[in-house]
């Protein structure tokens, strides 16, 4: 049973939840080898991706795709097979815990939206185009990929109103050059946006409580 759902699905994390459920209790070589047998699925799916994304980078539009899954996953890859390892899909050892831990590496690459073109297409550039359509302000898929990197974004999305903190960023982009000479002068600075009292709030908020994450975000868009 859990054998025929290697492969399967496309939402990998839960495969493995159930994968994990249907091997609970088994001997530990039984674990071990229907966990190495997911692990070269997944690997196998994640490689393809890799490669896929290095063939993106080569196209119009496309230039940053390297710098944000890819770019953990390398880190992964190397941390877990040396700095030579270019790809997931290598050699499993015995102790189901590193086994394990290399999964994890796995998955968390497979999850990410810039982990694959479509992914970049569904997500980043649908929501950079809600900004734009909704407030006139011109966004990027790279915008809002270093968006979603940054610290800032990490420390709001955990918050009530991620959509909101997404058109927040949309508005201080459009107005950086304003904002970055306020924080320069060490003036403070504030918005109003007419019929949009949160993201009036959201703004300025930001402006006002997380200055450093502000400026480092508009290093870089």
């Amino acid at each position: 049973m859990a054998k025929k759902r290697i492969g399967v699905k496309k939402d990998y994390s839960k495969q493995y939840s159930e994968l994990s459920k249907d091997i609970r209790g088994m001997p530990r070589e039984e674990q071990l080898k229907y966990m190495k047998a997911f692990y070269r699925s997944v690997a196998k799916a994640a490689d393809q991706r890799l490669v896929q994304l290095e063939s993106l980078a080569k196209k119009e539009g496309y230039k940053d795709v390297l710098q944000w899954a890819y770019k953990d996953a390398m880190y992964d890859i190397h941390a877990a097979y040396g700095e030579n390892a270019k790809r997931f899909n290598r050699k499993q050892p015995d102790d189901l815990r590193t086994l394990k831990k290399n999964l994890k590496r796995v998955l968390q690459f497979l999850e990410k939206p810039s982990s694959s073109k479509q992914g970049i297409d569904e997500v980043y550039q649908k929501r950079a185009d809600t900004v734009k359509d909704k407030y006139g302000v011109e966004v990027t898929w790279e915008n809002i990929g270093e968006l979603f990197q940054s610290s800032l974004y990490k420390k709001m999305d955990s918050k009530p109103g991620s959509k909101t903190t997404l058109m927040a960023i949309g508005i201080i982009q459009a107005n950086k050059k304003k904002i970055k000479k306020a924080f320069k002068d060490q003036k403070s600075i504030k918005f109003h946006i007419e019929n949009d009292i949160q993201l009036e709030a959201r703004v300025n908020q930001l402006l006002r409580y997380y200055k450093k994450d502000v400026s480092k975000l508009l290093k870089k868009i």
